[in-house]
């Protein structure tokens, strides 16, 4: 309550009764006003606006009743008391109540009940009163703190946002970090093998041109080391691709053992001398399908990892054995490294064991990653052990390590079992290429005026005649003419908008009987050519004399128009 009298508007048409209850009631010091008749009533409660009004039912012009619901009607907060000796049933109680009073009295009227009743009536209205102001406070509270809840999301939204960003800056400074030491590596690599090249045919091209020429065998030894600095070149572009897992491999189902047997020589030589080298095979195995030379580059790499790790020397074992997994192991394996999925099956496992200092657990955990190598710059590319991986998981294999400190660390390869019989080749079968006699004439269309001279030299020196064009005009512009071509050799990759693929259809519908090989540097092609069951073969860059002569020979041996 404030400090100003509450006023009471006291509406009765009986003059006596109309005077009991003003000094009643001003006596407890209330402000009172009177009215005798509803329209005086009414116009002062528009014009004073009281606290509360002590209204008679029966007024002369108009029921006491109509007159509350006018009241409520323009001030739903004013209190009306309604008194009446009438008022003496329910009905009577029910119909003062639903005529929108908040409460009656029924006369006579104690003098003490009056003034107790009226402070009631205030002190719950003004209780409803400070209860709405709450609520409206409390309304204005949440809306004051949904809005700053909102403004705190907003900030966390922010700052996720920033160090959403600040990471993403740390992955690709990483990234970048990694790829300045793969670089540094690939490019050291590449340098010591380009300089092998280099200075082979430096030297055979000085001692040509000496007099007396130099000697055929110290010809022969210059040859043999650029070209095993040049097949160690494409070594490194296949643990690259196989990294990246963009080379497709070359599936051939063999007997893991005689490859091993065959690589054994180089095994040793990798390891070096003060590693004992020990095989065991296993004459029973069951046959694979595999990439050869990506299998010889996995052992390769593991090899020399483990030559690494004897520093002072020690024994390398290779063993070879048929496993099998009945039912697909729950969780991690109690012992051991695990890559990959061991789906049920029967396997070929090659195992590598050595005696050297084992693998510390944090090294291990990312061994196998892109990029990541424990040598320095210019050491080692980092790409061996994730070659290794990538050429696993592409068999559908798995991998597994058990390593000890100071004792050693063995790394098995798990191969798939193949039921097909062995299509791999004879080794010697491979180098005895028989020459061509026949006078077929290939039509080569290279963009890369090195790989183009040299590809003529190969095609021209197995017997073939050579037709050459530098891209895929001049190519139809030939096949236009009148000149014998029996097979189209052709780049993918090539200029003026017309790759090798348009070249080789557009000459099918030219000449519906011609053969046609495509070639790319860029393994993607071949996985592309192979997926979408292409319609033309494709042999990918580098590629042997032996392998081009091999696939030129199947291509021309078969109905012409089919390939």
């Amino acid at each position: 309550m404030s400090g100003q009298p509450v006023t009471i508007l006291v509406v009765d048409d009986d003059d006596a009764n109309r005077y009991f209850k003003s000094h009643t009631l001003g006596r407890n010091g209330y402000r009172v006003i009177e009215a005798a008749r509803a329209d005086e009533a009414l116009r002062l409660v528009e014009a004073e606006e009281p606290s509360l009004v002590l209204l008679d039912v029966q007024l002369p012009d108009l029921s006491g009743i109509e007159v509350c619901r006018r009241i409520k009607a323009r001030n739903a907060g004013t209190i009306v008391l309604q008194t009446s000796a009438a008022f003496t049933t329910g009905d009577d109680r029910v119909a003062g109540l639903e005529g929108g009073a908040d409460s009656y009295l029924v006369e006579p009227i104690e003098p003490n009940e009056l003034p107790a009743i009226v402070k009631s009536l205030l002190r719950l209205h003004q209780e409803e009163q400070d209860l709405r102001s709450l609520n409206e406070n409390l309304e204005l509270r949440v809306t004051q703190r949904t809005a700053e809840l909102a403004e705190a999301n907003r900030q966390l939204v922010a700052e996720s946002r920033q160090r959403t960003e600040a990471e993403e800056a740390l992955r690709h400074a990483l990234k970048l970090d990694a790829l300045g030491q793969l670089t540094g590596g690939v490019a050291h690599d590449f340098n010591n093998l380009l300089t092998v090249v280099l200075g082979n045919l430096d030297l055979i091209e000085q001692g040509i041109g000496r007099t007396p020429p130099m000697a055929v065998a110290q010809i022969g030894r210059l040859v043999s080391g650029a070209r095993r600095a040049g097949e160690d070149c494409a070594r490194l572009t296949r643990q690259l691709l196989a990294f990246a897992r963009r080379d497709p491999l070359r599936l051939e189902v063999c007997d893991v053992n005689s490859v091993v047997a065959r690589f054994d020589h180089l095994l040793k030589r990798a390891v070096g001398e003060r590693i004992t080298v020990q095989m065991e095979l296993a004459p029973e195995s069951w046959r694979c399908a595999i990439d050869v030379s990506q299998f010889e580059a996995a052992i390769l790499n593991l090899a020399i990892n483990a030559r690494d790790a004897m520093e002072h020397g020690g024994r390398l074992d290779l063993v070879i054995r048929n496993t099998s997994i009945a039912w697909r192991p729950q969780g991690k394996p109690a012992k051991g490294f695990v890559l990959g999925e061991m789906n049920p099956g029967d396997y070929i496992a090659v195992e590598l064991s050595d005696t050297g200092c084992g693998i510390e657990d944090d090294v291990l955990a990312h061994a196998f990653d892109p990029f990541f190598t424990t040598k320095d710059i210019g050491q080692g590319s980092g790409l061996g052990l994730s070659q290794v991986y990538g050429f696993v998981r592409q068999c559908g294999g798995y991998l597994t390590v058990d390593t000890r400190l100071g004792v050693g660390t063995t790394i098995s390869l798990h191969l798939p079992r193949s039921g097909e019989a062995s299509t791999l080749n004879d080794p010697e079968e491979q180098k005895s290429v028989e020459r061509e006699r026949n006078g077929r004439t290939i039509l080569v269309v290279e963009d890369n005026e090195g790989v183009l001279d040299l590809t003529v030299e190969v095609v021209a020196d197995l017997g073939y005649q050579t037709l050459i064009a530098t891209d895929a005009i001049q190519a139809l512009d030939i096949l236009r003419g009148d000149a014998r071509i029996d097979l189209l050799f052709t780049d993918v990759v090539m200029p003026h908008r017309m790759n090798g693929i348009d070249l080789a259809r557009k000459a099918r519908v030219m000449r519906p009987d011609l053969r046609v090989l495509l070639t790319s540097g860029y393994a993607a092609h071949r996985r592309e050519a192979e997926a979408s069951d292409l319609e033309f073969p494709m042999i990918t860059k580098p590629y042997r004399r032996t392998e081009l002569a091999k696939t030129l020979r199947e291509l021309l041996e078969h109905e012409p128009g089919k390939v």
